[in-house]
Parts: C-alpha cells; sequence; structure tokens
C-alpha cells in the first residue's frame, strides 16, 4: 500500500487533545543514524479553524515506523512514531520548548462509532420515513438486523493529466455513498509500506482503510473527507515537490529540554459550565488555536456547533 496522504493530511487535522498516557521521553534517547526518507512538500487548504481560501505549506519526512511534518504556516512540528508499543503523536511548538504528547489515536474512531451508535438509537421512536431520510443525511448504512455498515466502492479511471511531469490516474473512495477520498495517482513506488501510518492514524474507518491500502502509486493531489464524531470536512491537498534521500534519525526525536505540557484531567464545559472529565466527555472540538472544548453532554454540543454555524 503506498497511498499515504491520509496520514500527512490527518496531522495537518489533529491536535493533540492533551495527555493520555505516560510521556514517551525515552524515546528522546534514540541513536541517531542514517534513515531513508520520502521527503514531501505540500500544500494544504481545508484545515479546521482556518479558511477554505487559506493556502498552508507543509515538509514532509516519512521513514519506515515515524513521521514528522513541519507545518511551516503554523510554526508547529508534529512527529508520529510508530516504533513503541502504542503510537505516539507530538505536538511540539515552533521555539522547540514544549510539547503535547497523545497515545490513544483510535479513540476517533471509537468516539465516531459511539456517536453515530446513539443516532441509531435514538432514531427508533420516529416514523420509519423520518429515520430512513436521519441516517441517509448522516450516511449511516445498516443491515438487516439493524447494526451498521461500512460499504466501500472505489472508482478509478485514467486520466489525460499530469502533476510534476507524471501521467496521474483518478481514484475516487465512496464510504456509504459518501466521497472520502478524489484523489490523482501517479505510480511512484514508496521505499516501505505505509499501511501502518493509516492504520495509526485513525483518521479512517478500518473499511476505508482496507480499499486504501490497495491503491497503488502516490497520490499528488485530491480532497480527502475526513469524518470523526464531532466534525465532517474536506482537506485538499497539492504536492509541489518529492524526493527520496537518507536523514539523520535523530529529526525524528523531541528536541532537547523540551517540556511535556500537563493538561488538567478536569474541565469546565463551555455551554453549561458543568465540570467534565476530559477522557469521559460527551463530546469534545478543538478551538482555533488548537487546544480543545469539552462537553458535558451531546446536546451541549449540538447547541454549540449550531451557534458556531451561525456565526460562520
Amino acid at each position: 500500500m503506498n497511498s499515504l496522504l491520509s496520514l500527512c493530511l490527518l496531522l495537518c487535522a489533529l491536535q493533540t487533545p492533551g495527555d493520555s498516557g505516560a510521556s514517551n521521553n525515552d524515546l528522546v534517547a534514540d541513536k541517531p543514524k542514517a534513515t531513508e526518507v520520502l521527503i514531501l512538500l505540500q500544500e494544504i487548504t481545508g484545515r479546521p479553524g482556518s479558511s477554505q481560501e487559506e493556502v498552508q505549506i507543509q515538509q514532509v519526512y516519512i521513514a519506515s515506523d515515524r513521521i514528522l511534518v513541519e507545518d511551516r504556516s503554523r510554526g508547529l512540528i508534529r512527529i508520529l512514531r510508530l516504533d513503541v508499543p502504542e503510537p505516539v503523536l507530538w505536538e511540539i511548538s515552533g521555539d522547540l520548548t514544549s510539547y503535547r504528547e497523545t497515545t490513544d489515536l483510535a479513540r476517533i474512531q471509537k468516539d465516531r462509532r459511539q456517536q453515530e451508535e446513539q443516532l441509531v438509537k435514538r432514531t427508533l421512536e420516529l416514523s420509519e420515513s423520518e429515520r430512513t431520510a436521519i441516517l441517509a443525511a448522516s450516511h449511516i448504512h445498516l443491515d438487516s438486523d439493524g447494526e451498521i455498515i461500512r460499504e466501500i466502492r472505489v472508482e478509478e479511471k485514467d486520466s489525460e493529466g499530469e502533476r510534476l511531469g507524471l501521467p496521474v490516474r483518478q481514484v475516487r473512495l465512496f464510504e456509504n455513498s459518501r466521497l472520502i477520498a478524489d484523489l490523482l495517482v501517479a505510480d511512484i513506488e514508496t521505499p516501505f509500506s505505509l499501511a501502518r501510518f493509516h492504520r495509526a492514524s485513525g483518521a479512517f474507518s478500518d473499511e476505508v482503510l482496507v480499499a486504501l491500502e490497495k491503491v497503488k502509486g502516490l497520490p499528488l493531489e485530491g480532497t480527502i473527507q475526513v469524518v470523526t464524531a464531532t466534525l465532517t470536512h474536506p482537506l485538499s491537498f497539492r504536492i509541489l515537490q518529492w524526493d527520496r534521500k537518507e536523514v539523520n534519525s535523530a529529526i525524528f526525536n523531541l528536541p532537547e529540554n523540551c517540556q511535556l505540557i500537563e493538561e488538567k484531567p478536569f474541565v469546565h464545559c463551555p455551554v453549561c459550565g458543568q465540570e467534565v472529565e476530559r477522557e469521559a466527555s460527551a463530546a469534545r472540538a478543538r478551538k482555533r488555536d488548537g487546544t480543545w472544548y469539552y462537553f458535558d453532554r451531546r446536546s451541549c454540543f449540538q447547541s454549540w456547533r449550531k451557534k458556531r454555524l451561525g456565526e460562520n
């Protein structure tokens, strides 16, 4: 599987929601050595909290078991390490003095699944026509036993266009009739399998991951629809340059004397003011500065979201 854009875009979209486990400071001691990487320079538009017109530039370094994204527009560095029992994502400040950490990336899809199951349960009280309309609008499909399923469709066709001087083909991936990925892919081989990054990122359902892993080549342009429990948004990207070379593996370490930002386990819901445990919140949403809101109840989140949509 050579389709790596989901992770690159995920790291653009994701912010670490706070310390979710023991710190991985022991990784700082990883001995430097020459490591082969794939290097991408890419444009990103559509990151949550930014206008659709705002273009952001990222430099991405991808090794066999780790990835670094240098967000030049925001002055941040994100590193995902898979060379540990539990994948860890670091978001490092531009001055290299502090970082946030998360180790439960799988929670993204867990939260989404839970939210969908709650919606299905609530629709049981509605008429058949109302229930069908709501589930269809939410792209939720059920099997004969009423269980949530994800139906995947992939369309692929040759394109006469080129990107970076290379011929590309169009690949479109649908999940429950929703367009999840619309890609222009070139036949470029990567030096290692990237399936592990997709699995660790938590950006997509297992069914979408299986389909993405079958896409051969390197996507050079496209749009990804990232679907989470609290947010559905498109992220568009365009690769400006790519290269393969060896770099010092130390670039994937935490900077020396970089301090972990400790997050309080309890915060207050921005709507009702009730004290909320981060890990047990009913919903959460990212602020424009990259930190998070945690909601006491789903109704609080829905109220906040309705107000936010009205303001925009």
